[in-house]
């Protein structure tokens, strides 16, 4: 999981991939805030106590509306130069990866509760209303531990006339752990708990009526199938830096060409995460309001 940098070291990046960076993170602003307002305000109005589904429902909408209200500032940045303090660059990545890094866990939790409710709900209710706001509690402060290399190492570099807002790690032992930290706990691990949630769902609980009606099957499928295809290119670039990384010493040649395959299509691809922002609306609103 990256913020989207214009450029790094001496490559830059292409008009082209700029302008299709730009259009997917406008239409990511322009649909996913106003939709995931809508879903705030409707589960508000409708918001129960007691139905912690809900109160995962309106976390995933807030987490996704403070990953998506700084894309401005981005866009800008992507199109024009950074001109804003260090201070403001540094709480901008943090905003960003711990907001979608609450989203991840959010819809990891959200698999697991789905499948404590409909096969051992007695175990789930004794975790009470307040063991359930310690768990979202739990939820934020994972997410901000999550995030918090990015405040660190984040600083803004000169090069040339230009100004950039940068992860930067000083050794490539440091920028290994973080990516794979970044991939292993926010991709790999919840992605796997949410798939092995749903197919021991489906497995045991085929024959009765959460698992008869296709249309909710086909949403839920939807769900764990949108949420890798959005997330799976960012990891990919992930893994391709840090071959690139591995191979510094042994094959210079082959590692500069993954460095530069990754910073050129990094943009693009990092803005695909924020899609599953707009997505998360439609997805989880119409889904869980069906099922509960």
């Amino acid at each position: 999981m990256q913020v989207l940098n214009d450029s790094n070291s001496n490559i830059t990046s292409t008009s082209v991939e700029t302008q299709v960076s730009t259009a997917l993170l406008s239409l990511c602003f322009l649909i996913g805030i106003p939709g995931n307002i809508v879903v705030v305000v409707v589960i508000l109005r409708h918001f129960k106590k007691d139905n912690f589904t809900l109160h995962l429902m309106l976390n995933l909408a807030v987490s996704d509306i403070l990953s998506l209200i700084s894309l401005p500032v981005w866009i800008y940045y992507l199109n024009a130069d950074w001109i804003f303090s260090q201070a403001l660059c540094k709480f901008l990545y943090f905003l960003v990866y711990t907001s979608m890094s609450s989203g991840v866990l959010t819809v990891t939790v959200m698999s697991v509760q789905r499948y404590l409710v409909v096969l051992h709900r007695n175990q789930w209710t004794k975790l009470g209303n307040k063991g359930e706001k310690v768990l979202l509690f739990c939820l934020w402060i994972f997410a901000c531990i999550l995030s918090s290399p990015a405040a660190v190492t984040t600083q803004i570099v000169e090069e040339g006339q230009r100004h950039y807002c940068l992860g930067i790690s000083g050794l490539d032992q440091e920028t290994l752990t973080i990516l794979l930290c970044e991939t292993l706990l926010g991709f790999v691990l919840p992605i796997s708990i949410i798939v092995s949630s749903y197919y021991c769902l489906h497995k045991k609980v085929n024959q009765t009526a959460f698992f008869s009606n296709q249309r909710l099957t086909r949403l839920v499928t939807t769900i764990v199938v949108t949420f890798v295809i959005l997330w799976l290119p960012g990891h990919m670039i992930n893994l391709v830096k840090i071959l690139a990384i591995a191979l510094k010493s042994a094959n210079p040649s082959v590692s500069a060409k993954l460095n530069s395959f990754s910073e050129l299509s990094k943009n693009i691809v990092y803005s695909f995460t924020f899609l599953n922002s707009c997505v998360n609306p439609l997805l989880y609103a119409c889904t869980f309001s069906t099922l509960f």
